[in-house]
């Protein structure tokens, strides 16, 4: 099942193909930069950058209707809000980590067929 939601990007931000292929360029880069600040953040142990950094994510993998990893990243960014639970804000992102490089295929296909 893809992880990309192209239907919900059609229905919910533009169906303008032009658009759509600008929207995931973007994405990808923002994606690269802020996952990477977000992993920072958590080897580090710093709740509030977990916190807006998870956030950052979150907000752009909603955009895309990538549901399975931004409902994590809420939880992260909760956990980073409250200072808690670093080994459940790791383990959140354990089961993540392995769906950014397909999502980011997924993508590059995608902007390829505009």
């Amino acid at each position: 099942m893809p992880l990309l939601n192209l239907s919900f990007i059609k229905e919910n931000v533009s169906d303008e193909p032009e658009f759509i292929a600008e929207l995931l360029s973007v994405f990808k880069s923002d994606l690269i930069k802020d996952y990477e600040a977000l992993n920072n953040a958590i080897e580090e142990g710093n709740f509030e950058r977990i916190r807006t950094d998870a956030h950052k994510v979150k907000s752009g993998l909603r955009s895309l209707g990538v549901e399975s990893c931004w409902t994590k990243l809420q939880i992260i960014e909760d956990l980073g809000k409250a200072a808690a639970d670093l080994d459940q804000i790791r383990a959140l992102n354990a089961d993540i980590l392995p769906q950014i490089p397909v999502l980011l295929s997924e993508v590059d296909e995608c902007m390829n067929s505009y």
